[in-house]
């Protein structure tokens, strides 16, 4: 499911203008990101918890250039699962 198909259910759903569904659906995403750049934890109850998370440089092989490469640490968001939600996909 794409973003613009989220957007498009809760238009059906609510009734509310795409327009505004659109600017907070965006709103929202943009907080998330925000608040976990500055390392802090964004915790939706009953859904999972988002947080930035630190990748080590690590060395990996290439079937394709044929030779190992070395790739640099980064940061990446990570998402756990909350209880509920994992009861919900079983």
């Amino acid at each position: 499911m794409t973003k613009q198909e989220i957007i498009d259910r809760l238009v059906k759903q609510s009734g509310i203008r795409k327009r505004q569904i659109s600017y907070i659906v965006d709103n929202f995403l943009d907080h998330i990101l925000s608040s976990c750049n500055n390392g802090d934890k964004v915790e939706i109850r009953g859904f999972g918890t988002f947080c930035r998370a630190e990748r080590k440089e690590r060395n990996v092989f290439s079937p394709i250039a044929g030779k190992h490469l070395k790739l640099p640490a980064k940061s990446i968001i990570s998402f756990k699962a909350s209880k509920t939600t994992n009861k919900v996909l079983e």
